[in-house]
């Protein structure tokens, strides 16, 4: 292994390890809104009007949900922590076990479990599997030498 490819590693697990402390902060939330985190002037500088600008403010947990678990299932393969070593089914069966553990919680905190949080989630981490499966595919593909007529 080279330097670069170390140092590659260690940056995707620094980055794993803060999406992992923002997720589950987000999780024990009693409650918490995204309203201000919207960029209001720039959605009306593109012309939304303000019940488009509402219905945004009321689904972004679809954003976060879908790519939070995509995010999370790349990171976890690309920092290649030691008990997972870029075993792809093992990283999916590991992210919908912690989108199931999330939604558990935030059950017994008193929040509402929505199942479409879970299969947004689910959705998002096997999206993330579906890309890392095709580009290990792409990689190992050797190609083929065509005859040429001389």
């Amino acid at each position: 292994m080279n330097q670069a490819s170390s140092y590659m590693k260690w940056f995707y697990r620094i980055l794993l390890l803060m999406l992992f402390t923002a997720m589950s902060f987000l999780v024990t939330r009693s409650g918490y809104n995204t309203a201000h985190w919207m960029p209001h002037n720039i959605l009306r500088e593109l012309g939304l009007n303000y019940q488009q600008r509402l219905w945004l403010e009321t689904h972004t947990d679809i954003a976060l949900h879908l790519l939070g678990a995509f995010v999370l299932t790349l990171l976890l393969y690309a920092a290649d922590l030691l008990i997972l070593r870029k075993r792809v089914t093992l990283i999916l069966a590991t992210v919908v076990s912690l989108c199931v553990v999330a939604e558990f919680a935030q059950h017994i905190l008193g929040r509402d479990v929505e199942s479409k949080d879970l299969l947004l989630g689910i959705l998002g981490s096997f999206m993330a599997y579906l890309v890392i499966h095709k580009n290990k595919k792409a990689k190992t593909k050797t190609p083929t030498v065509t005859g040429q007529n001389d």
